[in-house]
């Protein structure tokens, strides 16, 4: 079972949640994201069931990871996006 724990809060209990709004505004957001349970951050999932890096339209591209904290797969969209300084580009 992979750790996973709410980078803002310190939660422990995540649900599937869709949302349209970010899919559109962010193309690395494909899928379903985990919503946090006690303060409602939304998180990529990895495909190795960790947290990836948490999302949100204003989030500041600081507190993003482009490399997953569990597998240490890498996903080049979002490493881009951090170059980037956030979503420039991405209407």
């Amino acid at each position: 079972m992979v750790d996973r724990t709410c980078d803002e809060c310190g939660g422990t209990t995540f649900h599937p949640q869709n949302d349209s709004i970010l899919k559109r505004k962010l193309p690395f957001v494909k899928g379903p994201l985990l919503l946090c349970d006690a303060c409602g951050a939304k998180y990529l999932p990895c495909e190795c069931g960790a947290l990836f890096t948490r999302v949100h339209l204003t989030i500041d591209v600081e507190g993003m990871r482009s490399t997953c904290p569990s597998c240490g797969k890498k996903n080049g969209e979002i490493e881009a996006f951090i170059q980037r300084g956030g979503p420039e580009g991405y209407q």
